[in-house]
């Protein structure tokens, strides 16, 4: 009966804090990406202090280096998505005439006619590229309403960086003058995790988006800074990234390129790229300070998404990892940090 009532006190603990994620994310949110943000920029504000600059505008240059670079970053994706959109007609034809093509060649192998084939076709390319536009238009929209959300993460890191102090001071009180070194400890290594998810992942994008950007012009390729942009952005998210990351240029190569052997190559170059970054970038540049069970990353993206979206899907890892580090430290959660950790 007592194992029983704990079960149910751990249930009832987990549906108050999904509760919580869930209807707190208009707040949680900005809030978090300011703490990553915030994390991420200490080092730079600490040494601006060191030369004498003070505090307030130490943190405030830290704020705008954030601001150049997202800020930067999303207006560049949003121009290219409005050219891309602006251009969908362009792609819808282009998109016709590989169908037709493709036709052609199931006519000639299996024997299927072209008549039976085009009604298949051309209603399902039709409402394929529908969708697509659809899709652009509202990804559009979600751009313009996260530069307006991201004014708030600006605030928000502005203000963590100039009272880093006091929250630090603030969290040691909770604990007993024993304890102190331990949780400066664990203060220590989630920043450094934070520091090095977020610099190290900004590393792995600019070095694919390089990569990707020389061999679209390669290739000549059409919108190829769409392309890059997108395609090093969408790698943020474990695992599923990498995919979507992956095959949006081969859908392009598909389109646009007009011999098989040129697109067979086209995808084995993209396929490498994708390897490259994920085999040997991210273990080089991220470490394994970050990583966690490759189990619970699915976890954490699965949870996030039903939780926050997109920006759940991108925090919820670095959260885990923290979560581990934490765990590691708390008397009775050892177990938990164990099957977090990605050793055996």
């Amino acid at each position: 009966m007592k194992s029983l009532k704990q079960v149910n006190h751990v249930l009832f603990f987990i549906l108050i804090v999904f509760l919580l994620l869930f209807f707190g994310s208009p707040f949680l949110v900005p809030f978090l990406f300011g703490v990553f943000f915030a994390s991420l920029m200490t080092p730079f504000s600490n040494l601006l202090e060191k030369m004498r600059v003070p505090r307030a505008i130490s943190a405030l240059l830290s704020t705008l280096v954030i601001f150049v670079v997202v800020g930067g970053i999303l207006y560049a994706l949003s121009k290219q998505v409005s050219l891309f959109v602006a251009d969908i007609s362009e792609v819808r034809e282009e998109t016709v005439t590989v169908f037709h093509n493709i036709q052609n060649y199931i006519s000639s192998i299996f024997n299927v006619s072209l008549e039976e084939q085009r009604n298949i076709w051309e209603t399902r390319s039709a409402g394929i590229i529908n969708r697509l536009e659809t899709w652009l238009t509202n990804f559009l929209g979600n751009i313009l309403n996260t530069a307006a959300g991201f004014l708030l993460v600006l605030v928000y890191t502005y203000l963590l960086l100039f009272y880093r102090s006091k929250f630090v001071n603030s969290l040691l009180r909770y604990f007993k003058k024993d304890n102190e070194a331990e949780v400066n400890e664990v203060i220590r290594q989630t920043s450094k995790v934070v520091q090095h998810y977020l610099l190290g992942r900004v590393k792995v994008m600019a070095l694919l988006g390089i990569m990707y950007y020389i061999t679209f012009l390669i290739f000549d390729i059409p919108y190829a800074g769409l392309l890059t942009i997108f395609g090093a952005l969408v790698t943020i998210i474990p695992y599923l990234g990498p995919f979507i990351s992956g095959i949006l240029p081969i859908i392009f190569g598909i389109i646009y390129l007009d011999q098989v052997g040129i697109i067979i190559l086209f995808t084995l170059i993209i396929m490498t790229e994708q390897i490259v970054e994920s085999y040997v970038f991210e273990p080089l540049i991220i470490g394994s300070e970050v990583q966690i069970n490759p189990l619970v990353v699915i976890i954490a993206i699965t949870m996030g998404a039903m939780v926050w979206g997109l920006a759940g899907m991108i925090l919820f890892v670095p959260l885990f990892a923290i979560f581990k580090i934490v765990s590691s430290y708390t008397p009775g959660l050892e177990p938990v940090s164990h099957f977090l950790s990605p050793s055996r």
